[in-house]
């Protein structure tokens, strides 16, 4: 990233785009393996837990950034390739 002063502005590079991305969906894909989730995605019903909620903010900081991984839900993308 970078700041352009005279215009006030930060520009982000697609590859730093892409960088973040691949680190996000990292990020889920070993939260899912530390509480023995699917990395594919599944459906579990009920409330949510502590991995659902660690998921939910990093697809929350994507979208933040302009970034779709595929799914801002927690559960529904499959990270199985991340990494």
């Amino acid at each position: 990233m970078k700041y352009h002063a005279p215009t006030n502005q930060f520009t982000v590079s697609a590859e730093e785009l892409r960088r973040a991305t691949h680190a996000m969906r990292w990020a889920i894909k070993h939260v899912r393996l530390g509480h023995k989730l699917d990395p594919k995605g599944c459906d579990h019903p009920g409330a949510m837990t502590h991995p659902d909620f660690a998921e939910a903010g990093i697809l929350d900081a994507a979208i933040a950034l302009g970034i779709d991984l595929g799914s801002d839900r927690p559960g529904k993308l499959d990270v199985s390739d991340a990494g």
